[in-house]
């Protein structure tokens, strides 16, 4: 707790890698609404936050999908989406399918792996 008595962290950078490998969309709303929450505590002064998506949830990035514009928002406040391009590969989706400004890295949990050796929080709703 902290002196005032409630149990919010006082953090001035936040350095923050969510995992996301489910298809299933109500997985993918939680990791976004973990993010927006992340994003609005006033407890929190500036975060680098990352979103990888990798697995079945590739297909989120794509221009069809039903996230598209919660992504958008998410981009617009800094957030940066990142995409496996192993399950890419995998699931056949091509960089064109991708949505705007997602940056394809080799492979997600390498990614993953980096972050946490560098002290990010991992997260996965």
């Amino acid at each position: 707790m902290t002196a005032s008595g409630d149990d919010r962290l006082d953090v001035s950078h936040v350095r923050a890698v969510i995992h996301v490998d489910d298809a299933d969309i109500g997985r993918q709303r939680l990791a976004s609404g973990n993010v927006l929450n992340l994003l609005d505590d006033t407890a929190v002064a500036s975060a680098d936050i990352e979103i990888v998506f990798n697995g079945a949830a590739i297909w989120a990035l794509t221009r069809q999908s039903a996230l598209t514009a919660e992504l958008a928002r998410l981009q617009a406040r800094g957030v940066a989406l990142l995409a496996c391009n192993d399950s890419m590969r995998t699931a056949g989706v091509t960089v064109d399918q991708l949505i705007p400004n997602v940056t394809v890295v080799p492979s997600g949990i390498s990614h993953l792996v980096g972050r946490q050796h560098e002290q990010w929080a991992y997260i996965r709703p």
